[in-house]
C-alpha cells in the first residue's frame, strides 16, 4: 500500500478546480450536467498532458446542502466519469467520526483517489490530541489517501505546523489542502513536514499559491475555483510558477482581475453577520460568481441552494462582460 501512496503523491500536483454541484432551475442534482462538466476537466488535462485534479463533493460543491444520497450520487458520477485519466479527491467530510467513516468508506468502495476531511465542525476538537485522534480514527477504517482539509472558516479551528507535521506521519494522511491564513504559517509547514510523507495544496487559490510556492516550491499546487470554467487561466498561473518565473506569475493573475474586483465588489453589496474575524473568512462570493460563469460558457451550473445567494440578473452582465475582458467568452 505504501507504494501505491507514493504513486499517488507524485498525481496531486497542479490545479485543482473544486467542482460545483449543478442544479436543475427547481434546484434538482442535475446528473448530465455533472458529467460534461466533469469531462470538460478531463479533456482540458489529457488534451495538454496537463497537471490536473479533480476535487469534488467540497463545501463548493454544496455537500452540505445535499442529501447523503446526493453526495453519494456526486462521487460516483465524478469517478465514474475521470475514469481513471486524473486524479479524483472528494470531501466525506461529517460532523462527527462515524459519519465521516460512513462516507470515507463508500468513497473507497468507488475507488476514489483521495478523501478529503475537514476539521471537525459544530464541535471543534477540544484539544490538539482530540484533533489527532479524529483523523487517525478515519485514515485507519479505510485503505485510500486522505487529505486534511485546514480550513478555520467551516471549523473555528485551525491545525498549527506541528500537528500537522505529527499528522503527516500517519501512512495514508497523504496530504492537506491548507487554508493557512498567513506567510509564517506556509513557511513553517514547507520547513517542518517531510515532503516524502505529505503534499502540501493551497487552498485558497492563485493568489496564495503564488505566495506559499516560494517557500522552496513546497506547495505543489491549489485548489480553485477558477478552473471549473477557465482551466487555462489558472493553469498559465501554476506554469509560471513551475518554471520559477514569479513575474510571470503575476502578470498570469493579472490576468485575472476582472473575476477577483468582482468578488470583492459583490461581497461589499452583501453585509456578513460572520464572527470569524475577516482574515479568516471566506469571500462565499466565488460560489455565486463561478456558478453563473459555468452557465455563460456553455457548462452547467444553475442555481445555488440556501442560505447562499445566486447573483442577480445585473450582477450576471457584471460577470459576462468580465468574463470577455478575461477572453473566456
Amino acid at each position: 500500500m505504501g507504494t501505491a501512496f507514493s504513486e499517488l503523491k507524485k498525481r496531486l500536483k497542479g490545479i485543482v478546480p473544486v467542482q460545483y454541484c449543478p442544479y436543475t432551475k427547481d434546484r434538482k442534482l442535475n446528473v448530465a450536467g455533472l458529467k460534461k462538466n466533469t469531462q470538460f476537466l478531463v479533456d482540458f488535462a489529457q488534451n495538454g498532458k496537463k497537471d490536473v485534479v479533480i476535487m469534488t463533493n467540497g463545501s463548493t460543491t454544496e455537500c452540505y446542502a445535499n442529501s447523503l444520497d446526493e453526495q453519494k450520487t456526486v462521487i460516483k458520477t465524478v469517478v465514474d466519469t475521470v475514469s481513471g485519466k486524473v486524479p479524483v479527491v472528494a470531501g466525506v467530510s461529517g460532523a462527527a467520526a462515524e459519519r465521516t467513516i460512513e462516507l470515507a468508506k463508500y468513497a473507497e468502495e468507488v475507488r476514489v483517489d483521495c478523501a478529503m476531511v475537514a476539521l471537525p465542525y459544530y464541535h471543534p476538537a477540544v484539544s490538539k490530541e482530540a484533533m489527532y485522534q479524529y483523523f487517525k480514527a478515519v485514515a485507519e477504517a479505510v485503505n485510500i489517501g486522505i487529505m486534511i482539509y485546514n480550513n478555520p472558516d467551516v471549523s473555528g479551528t485551525l491545525i498549527p505546523p506541528d500537528l500537522m507535521a505529527r499528522l503527516s506521519k500517519i501512512e495514508n494522511i497523504i496530504a492537506v489542502k491548507d487554508n493557512a491564513t498567513n506567510a509564517e504559517a506556509y513557511a513553517l509547514k514547507a520547513l517542518m513536514i517531510d515532503p516524502e510523507d505529505m503534499v502540501l495544496i493551497n487552498g485558497y487559490g492563485e493568489v496564495h499559491y503564488v505566495g506559499s510556492a516560494a517557500y522552496g516550491y513546497r506547495y505543489r499546487g491549489f485548489v480553485n475555483f477558477i478552473g471549473n470554467f477557465a482551466p487555462a487561466s489558472s493553469y498559465a498561473v501554476y506554469e509560471a510558477v513551475e518554471a520559477h518565473d514569479f513575474n510571470k506569475a503575476l502578470e498570469a493573475l493579472r490576468q485575472q482581475m476582472p473575476i477577483l474586483s468582482l468578488l470583492g465588489k459583490f461581497n461589499k453589496k452583501r453585509e456578513s453577520i460572520s464572527i470569524i474575524p475577516e482574515g479568516f473568512r471566506t469571500n462565499y462570493m466565488y460560489m455565486s460568481i463561478g456558478k453563473a460563469a459555468m452557465d455563460l460558457v456553455g457548462l452547467h451550473g444553475g442555481p445555488l441552494r440556501l442560505p447562499m445567494e445566486d447573483l442577480t440578473e445585473e450582477e450576471k452582465q457584471e460577470l459576462k462582460t468580465a468574463l470577455k475582458e478575461m477572453g473566456v467568452i
